[in-house]
């Protein structure tokens, strides 16, 4: 079942073993919402469950801030001992450089990140368990 706000949308897919948000908009505003909601999934989170997240940042092909990408690197940091895959969907080359750029400069070995542009594969690798 979905749920959200105007800005984003929060889902469960594959019998829950995927969370996923959709966003509508990476305003200030948005992205501090999402980091209380976020903030609070991963807190609860079982060490012993893998963590999969997939953020869909698509948003028309716009571009993501500065603002977004600073205060996703502060979730990245929460919570070292649970593994897991965080796949971003994005909508554009352009889109998929700045990500892929933030993502190799965070310092995160706890958890596998990669950026897509088709859902489907993305679902698929945050599923492959032989990817552990």
């Amino acid at each position: 079942m979905a749920e959200g706000t105007s800005r984003y949308v929060k889902e469960w897919l594959s019998g829950d073993r995927i969370l996923v948000y959709r966003f509508s908009d990476l305003s200030p505003n948005t992205i501090d919402e999402w980091v209380v909601d976020i903030t609070h999934e991963l807190t609860g989170w079982s060490s012993e469950k893998t963590w999969r997240l997939m953020l869909d940042i698509r948003l028309h092909g716009n571009v993501v801030n500065t603002y977004a990408l600073r205060r996703a690197r502060d979730i990245a940091s929460l919570r070292p001992d649970v593994p897991g895959r965080l796949a971003i969907m994005v909508a554009s080359k352009l889109a998929s450089d700045i990500i892929s750029m933030a993502l190799r400069a965070a310092n995160n070995t706890y958890r596998k990140r990669l950026v897509f542009v088709n859902e489907a594969l993305a679902i698929h690798w945050l599923l492959d368990e032989k990817l552990r």
